[in-house]
């Protein structure tokens, strides 16, 4: 019987980030809780997880859904829950004990020892337990990823590649992962934790794992973060009422395309983003908003009040729909811009 190899440093911190995401599920380790510990790793593997879209952030939203949320049922896959053993049975004394693994786990992990046997290596990695994850099609961890919208050959495909100054292609870096507007690339990014939103320290003290958090929940405080962002790329130190009108068009394009992170817990993201269902509906997006800001085209008045006076009005709960509802109800700077582009279509009912 051939000796259990022992994970490396890296992959010991997998595994607690695996036991960790368990959450409300049954107690077992799946092969779902590996793959969204991985993606939150640093090194090769987190990163070729990253580079396709599947980050922590995301993955750990349709996990939180599918086990004890609102898509409890939806798992095709039993992960081999029938054939699950101790994790002390595979990994030996690392195994915390009473643990159990599925059958699916307990196969991706000794996949990953093989395959670091067969490369010479006297400790499994992290990319070895990737590989080993992404080689069954039927386990949980490839139903995840797809969940994400990611396919696993994507992943592979940037695992593949190393790393290094001499590659720019390699994993971690920049990517285009569908037709989005290079522009909106940092909203997006900021929602797929890839590059969170810059906070002052103490802030980011008092939200632990910020950059896992999943902000197309609450819409509000990704508009404020945005709206910041917008103002500070068009080289504004503080933002008026045209940025944050910029930011509820960016979240609300961006939100779109990832619905899994914008509906999680079954709210509606039509419902979470309705401000910006309404500006789409004028015939308004992005990239004419942007347009026509960046080149001068609508002169702007002073915004009748803070640009605060606005964000506060509005709450998560209710969306960014009473926040266009205010904008466009007022004499602002955001409401100017939009009636130089929508035309009398603003006052339609």
């Amino acid at each position: 019987m051939e000796t259990t190899l022992e994970p490396d440093w890296r992959t010991l911190g997998v595994l607690g980030a695996a036991r960790g995401a368990r959450g409300g599920g049954d107690g077992r380790l799946g092969t779902e809780h590996l793959l969204a510990a991985v993606a939150g790793a640093k090194g090769p593997a987190g990163e070729a997880l990253s580079a396709a879209g599947a980050t922590a952030t995301a993955l750990l939203a349709v996990l939180r859904d599918r086990q004890g949320g609102v898509d409890t049922a939806r798992w095709g896959s039993d992960d081999g829950a029938g054939a699950s053993v101790p994790a002390r049975d595979v990994l030996g004394p690392t195994g915390e004990r009473g643990l159990l693994l599925s059958g699916a786990a307990a196969r991706a992990l000794t996949g990953a020892m093989e395959q670091a046997r067969q490369d010479g290596e006297r400790k499994f990695s992290a990319e070895h337990l990737l590989r080993a994850l992404l080689a069954d099609p039927h386990a949980r961890a490839a139903e995840l990823l797809h969940a994400a919208g990611v396919a696993p050959g994507a992943v592979l495909e940037r695992l593949a590649v190393p790393a290094g100054p001499d590659v720019p292609d390699g994993p971690g870096a920049p990517d285009d992962l569908d037709d989005l507007d290079p522009l909106l690339r940092p909203t997006r990014d900021a929602l797929l934790g890839r590059t969170p939103y810059r906070l002052p320290r103490w802030k980011r003290l008092l939200v632990p794992g910020f950059a896992k958090v999943n902000i197309a929940v609450a819409p509000m405080a990704w508009v404020r973060l945005e709206a910041d962002g917008q103002a500070q790329r068009l080289g504004r130190r503080a933002p008026g009422t045209e940025h944050v009108l910029l930011a509820v068009l960016a979240v609300h394009e961006v939100a779109c395309r990832h619905p899994q992170l914008a509906g999680e817990g079954g709210a509606d993201p039509a419902e979470r983003h309705a401000g910006g269902v309404r500006l789409a509906r004028l015939g308004l997006d992005y990239a004419r908003a942007h347009a026509a800001l960046t080149a001068g085209r609508v002169p702007l008045a002073a915004d009748p009040r803070a640009v605060e006076a606005y964000l506060s009005g509005a709450t998560d709960r209710q969306g960014t729909g009473p926040l266009v509802e205010t904008l466009l109800s007022e004499e602002t700077r955001a409401r100017r811009l939009v009636e130089a582009l929508c035309g009398d279509r603003l006052d339609r009912p």
